[in-house]
């Protein structure tokens, strides 16, 4: 649904931060990776948008992506 909304993954810059694992770069922060202001330029630990999330876990939407929200809608 993320990717839908316009999204992209918060840890795009290193998949290892909430997958695990080696280290994996989704792809350049210039292609469709673009700063909202207001949110980290870091990857959030409590992104609804992380890479990875346990089996079993909910993910609610927090600040960080509310702001994006409220931006881009």
């Amino acid at each position: 649904m993320g990717h839908c909304i316009g999204f992209r993954h918060t840890d795009y810059m290193d998949r290892s931060y909430s997958c695990g694992g080696a280290y994996a770069n989704e792809g350049a922060s210039t292609v469709g990776a673009v700063h909202i202001p207001g949110t980290p330029t870091t990857a959030d630990p409590n992104s609804w948008m992380l890479a990875c999330i346990g089996g079993g876990q909910n993910r609610d939407f927090n600040n960080n992506d509310v702001t994006a929200l409220n931006y881009l809608y």
